[in-house]
């Protein structure tokens, strides 16, 4: 699959990258922003995708059970690709094939928004561990 994606994937899809979409096993019909978390991404048929949510309190409050250290706040300051405050509960991992990922870059219903600072993204790995 590596070989037939867009040139376009091939630049950006690494670790830490930042796609922003609307997923559609999902509540929500707003689009989302999923971090790729897979060490080398292009040589594997599934990303493993992290997502940020902006409702940081909701999400707290639903996991006030599970360590504190697997929720990541992430202010815009900390990345310039978020532009409110929002967090990532490391708890939930989600999956997406390579296929799938390109058919929305083909349909233009993913953004790249640039990639997570390597400070958040150890914090990231090390949570998701």
């Amino acid at each position: 699959m590596g070989d037939s994606l867009p040139w376009e994937l091939k630049l950006t899809l690494r670790r830490g990258c930042i796609y922003h979409y609307q997923d559609r096993t999902l509540s929500s019909g707003e689009p989302h922003y999923f971090i790729v978390i897979n060490a080398y991404p292009l040589g594997q048929q599934t990303l493993l995708l992290t997502i940020a949510s902006s409702q940081v309190e909701k999400v707290k409050k639903r996991r006030t059970n599970l360590p504190p250290e697997t929720l990541i706040e992430i202010l815009p300051s900390d990345c310039e690709a978020f532009t409110k405050k929002s967090i990532v509960d490391c708890n939930k991992v989600f999956t997406k094939s390579l296929a799938e990922l390109s058919e929305l870059h083909q349909k233009r219903a993913l953004k790249e928004k640039g990639n997570l600072p390597a400070k958040l993204l150890e914090k990231l790995i090390t949570a998701l561990h």
